[in-house]
């Protein structure tokens, strides 16, 4: 029997249990060996607890014991685990067939009679003592294979994880290298083919474009299965109708879905020989959403061929669908910052030049102002005609252009009331009507038979009503046709604004209303303008409730925009709404014009004094206090941007005289935000123009003041911001 080598830390123990001490000396002087330590105990009790502190290769117990025998200390020694399979050698110096039957009942392997024979209990104490030892070697060599398979699983899951990291980290690389979409969704297939799958297809769809082909990829073990007899070529394989279903299922649900049983049904050829469908085998197909959001979603659908084939795992898929997502997610926002500079430099280029076209016939008539003789009158009419017209041109631009501002920032004022459409529309036509007439164009309107009113500001929808009449003239050639028609439904108002000119492409459909979107951006643009207007009408109608529509066949097919406002049909017709301005005998009136701009002032003093008032002028906020006191004007007419003393304090001192409490304050400022409306009202300013002003309304308040005797309009009046 072979032996193996046992270190001193790895003894064999044997148990002795005999109450008899002389007994302990024998069985110790016989059994002791360099390799073989042996434990003795005096009673059952005591082997009980030995066992439970050490194991033994075997236990000696003498059978006669008081308390508890060795039968007794035997049966509870195989009631533990520990020792349930532990060798058992009774020693006795008398057994029966009974007696020793019962021994082996409770799991003896021996009987030895006292007085021992050395040598036969020593051969058979170590026969058990080295099938200890053999299964001790062979526990540890099964713990040793065991360690050793427990590593190599760890090194092969640490192989597998870094490969997987390896993957996901070359994923983000190749991802983020570039912010290209079509770039990306080909790194997408490339990165999909063939370590996650055998087939990967990108299902792109934008809200207001055509869905553009799918995207797809093919690999080696699909190529593989190819027929060349039967048509099947790679660059042919397409999205089948049952791809399409699922995919757009995905998009609705937001959440992966996975097809087995349908799986030979999602790609192929849509007509291979005689008419008949050919489809890609395969076993398994995943849909995972990309994209969900609301103007553009997307899928990523994974097929593989051969379930059992070697490809990454669930949750490396996973994190590869979350990584090409936020690339993609990252691609379309970058386009769309690329997208929003582009038109934000082509607005600006196109203010420039919309600011410089009038500027040049204001120069040209100011030089012929020049070079006329002295009060001639058909020169001096032609060129305040040139420089009049420009003027108001440039202030419609400044006009469009604060209120994209204040709707920007949300500080847009309504003045609701109740306003007649055909109110609306009548003025909208009105302010229209010559750019139809310098254009030839062909006007139609067709309103509803019911007086339709709607609660509203009348300036601001007359103002939505006649950017879409501009906007269609501007992109109806001369000679074209332009129809207005209104209708009412469900108590809502609707204007839709028809032509038939250079259309809008499909692509540009969902961004006609974006602000600094423009269809047409070539120099030669002889309409003019901003491209703005669209947005101010959809804005401006949000605030009123309602929503606006375009729709366009494409280009050279026209366009439709269609304005829906909440509406009441009213039974009786109301009294038409009219601007009455009251005719007012002009009467001498004392002037003050404050400006730190001389051109402004002396042009303004002899405005007013070619109406008949007394004028004097000043350039700062300090002489104009000491120049009022001594002047007492009725009208002091203050620009708010002062040195020293600004137009605020200004007017403070100014209330703060009692000379001159009654003195109509106006404002004639740039500064006409509503922060500066408030301003000018909590310091006693009775009205607020906004340079440009119109002078006309700027004489009618001077004379309604002098008319009423000189009081201030603070309360009658509501300042201008305009």
């Amino acid at each position: 029997m072979a032996t193996f080598d046992v270190s001193s830390e790895d003894k064999v123990k044997i148990l002795v249990v005999d109450d008899l001490s002389s007994q302990h000396v024998v069985l110790r002087t016989v059994l002791e060996d360099p390799d073989q330590d042996v434990v003795t105990v005096s009673s059952g009790r005591q082997a009980l607890k030995a066992v439970l502190q050490q194991e033994f290769a075997v236990i000696l117990l003498d059978v006669n014991m008081p308390d508890m025998d060795g039968f007794e200390t035997a049966s509870m020694l195989r009631s533990y685990r520990r020792t349930a399979s532990t060798p058992i050698i009774f020693v006795t110096a008398y057994a029966d067939d009974a007696e020793m039957a019962r021994g082996y009942s409770l799991g003896a392997v021996d009987y030895i009679l006292s007085p021992v024979v050395p040598e036969i209990l020593s051969a058979k104490v170590r026969v058990f003592v080295q099938m200890f030892r053999m299964n001790r070697e062979l526990q540890a060599r099964a713990a040793q294979r065991e360690e050793l398979a427990r590593m190599e699983a760890q090194r092969a899951s640490a192989d597998e994880a870094r490969q997987r990291a390896d993957f996901l980290a070359q994923v983000s690389h190749l991802l983020t290298r570039s912010l290209d979409v079509e770039t990306t969704v080909t790194r997408i297939l490339e990165t999909s083919v063939p370590a996650l799958a055998d087939l990967a297809c990108v299902y792109l769809v934008s809200d207001g474009e055509q869905p553009p082909r799918p995207s797809l990829r093919c690999g080696a073990a699909l190529r593989a299965s190819m027929d060349p007899a039967r048509e099947q070529e790679i660059d042919r394989i397409a999205p089948l109708t049952r791809f399409f279903e699922l995919a757009e299922q995905t998009m609705a649900a937001g959440e992966s879905l996975v097809c087995r049983g349908e799986a030979s049904r999602m790609l192929g050829w849509a007509d291979g020989k005689e008419g008949e469908q050919l489809a890609v085998e395969l076993e398994e197909i995943r849909f995972h959403p990309v994209l969900s959001g609301s103007e553009r979603k997307a899928v990523i659908a994974l097929g593989i061929a051969h379930c059992g084939d070697d490809h990454q795992p669930a949750p490396v898929v996973t994190e590869f669908v979350s990584r090409a997502s936020i690339a993609l997610e990252n691609a379309f926002l970058f386009s769309a910052l690329r997208d929003e500079d582009r038109r934000k430099n082509e607005f600006l280029a196109m203010l420039a030049h919309e600011l410089r076209n009038p500027l040049a016939p204001i120069s040209n008539a100011v030089s012929v102002m020049k070079s006329a003789e002295p009060g001639n009158a058909k020169v001096m009419e032609w060129a305040t005609g040139i420089i009049g017209n420009q003027l108001d041109h440039m202030v419609r631009i400044v006009d469009d252009l604060l209120d994209v501002s204040r709707i920007a920032r949300g500080t847009v004022t309504l003045q609701r009331e109740p306003v007649p459409l055909q109110t609306v529309v009548e003025r909208a036509i009105e302010t229209s009507r010559p750019h139809f007439a310098a254009r030839s164009q062909a006007f139609s309107c067709d309103q509803h038979g019911d007086e339709l009113v709607i609660e509203g500001d009348v300036v601001r929808l007359t103002q939505v009503v006649a950017n879409l009449l501009n906007n269609a003239s501007k992109f109806t050639p001369p000679g074209g046709h332009i129809s207005l028609s209104t209708s009412f439904s469900d108590g809502t108002a609707v204007v839709t604004v028809t032509d038939d000119g250079e259309g809008i492409e499909a692509k540009l459909l969902p961004h006609v209303f974006d602000l600094f979107a423009q269809g047409n951006s070539a120099l030669d643009r002889a309409q003019g303008g901003l491209g703005i207007g669209l947005t101010l009408a959809r804005h401006l109608t949000e605030l009123h409730g309602g929503s606006i529509h375009c729709w366009s066949g494409g280009r050279g097919r026209g366009a439709r925009f269609t304005v829906e406002l909440p509406a009441v049909s009213a039974m009786a017709k109301p009294a038409p709404v009219a601007d009455v301005v009251p005719l007012r005998r002009k009467r001498h009136a004392r002037v003050l014009v404050v400006d730190d701009s001389v051109a402004s002032t002396e042009s303004l003093k002899i405005f007013l004094e070619m109406h008949g008032y007394e004028v004097q002028c000043t350039h700062d906020g300090i002489s104009a206090l000491a120049l009022a006191r001594q002047f007492v004007p009725q009208v002091a007419v203050l620009d708010i941007g002062l040195p020293g003393m600004n137009g605020y304090e200004l007017a403070t001192a100014i209330r703060a005289e009692n000379s001159l409490r009654d003195c109509l304050l106006i404002a004639l400022s740039g500064y006409g935000q509503d922060d500066d409306l408030r301003n000018s009202r909590s310091v006693g300013i009775d009205h607020h123009l906004i340079k440009p002003a119109d002078l006309t309304s700027l004489v009618e308040l001077i004379s309604g003041h002098v008319m009423g005797g000189g009081t201030s309009a603070e309360d009658g009046g509501r300042p201008l911001d305009r």
